[in-house]
């Protein structure tokens, strides 16, 4: 009678860990199948629009296409768990784990930083089902202090339990400051591996897109940080003069085709 009833706390405890992983799994998959609609829904708008290059529109629904899939495999998961804990601890994990480089890919035309952010909620929340998953609950409260004691009072198991759902709270916390910090690293690294030309190259592309939408001030802009790093760009030049024109600043516009004739000559 009382082994019966010591055990009873501790299936509690298993199931409402149970409970939180499927919960996390389900949410997260369905997080990400609401973002791989909007990623697709604004791709596909996108490819109908003569402001945006086609390649750009193209590169965003095939990576709606992938949103889609990692959060149904988030979702298959959350069912699979209760059959097979450790398929589904790695699927959960590849799903939101995968989710990070798409996102990125996706939005690396504009600034690939966008499309990991865009990811986190489903990436964060499928990544600590699937660890919770992998490490299962019993020893995650062993960890915790809690896999000791024998006998426990209504009080304590609300306190041990009350802890185990906050120190996962806390892990969610801790997995999107690590993966927000991961995505600045990965930033900070294509912008290094890319160079001045390549940093160029995107400043044109910004400003060719401002140009097609009339917005000849952000066009300017994106000219003005081409010469910021490098004022022998003639190109640069002479399309800030076009931008200026079209602004109305004449005198400004004549100063800059003027430096693109001499550097061109």
């Amino acid at each position: 009678m009382a082994t019966t009833e010591t055990q009873a706390p501790q299936e509690d405890s298993d199931r409402l860990g149970r409970l939180i992983i499927r919960t996390l799994a389900f949410l997260g998959g369905l997080a990400g199948l609401i973002i791989a609609a909007f990623q697709i829904s604004a791709s596909m708008v996108s490819l109908s629009s003569y402001h945006i290059p086609s390649a750009w529109s193209e590169l965003g629904l095939a990576g709606g296409v992938v949103f889609l899939l990692l959060g149904l495999a988030g979702i298959a998961g959350a069912f699979l768990y209760t059959r097979n804990r450790k398929r589904a601890a790695w699927l959960l994990l590849c799903s939101g784990l995968l989710g990070f480089p798409v996102g990125y890919l996706a939005w690396i035309t504009v600034v690939g930083f966008l499309g990991w952010v865009l990811w986190i909620p489903p990436g964060v929340l499928l990544t600590a089902a699937g660890l919770l998953a992998w490490i299962t609950p019993r020893r995650l409260r062993s960890l915790l202090g809690q896999g000791s004691r024998t006998e426990e009072s209504a009080e304590r198991r609300t306190a041990d339990q009350a802890l185990f759902v906050g120190a996962i709270f806390a892990g969610i916390g801790m997995l999107t400051v690590i993966f927000m910090f991961a995505g600045v690293l990965f930033l900070g690294a294509e912008d290094y591996l890319k160079g001045d030309a390549g940093r160029d190259q995107d400043d044109f592309n910004n400003a060719d897109i401002a140009a097609s939408m009339g917005r000849w001030d952000k066009a300017v802009e994106s000219y003005d940080d081409i010469l910021s790093r490098n004022q022998s760009n003639a190109r640069a030049w002479k399309e800030r003069a076009y931008a200026l024109e079209k602004l109305g600043r004449f005198h400004e516009a004549n100063e800059s085709f003027e430096k693109a004739l001499v550097l061109e000559s």
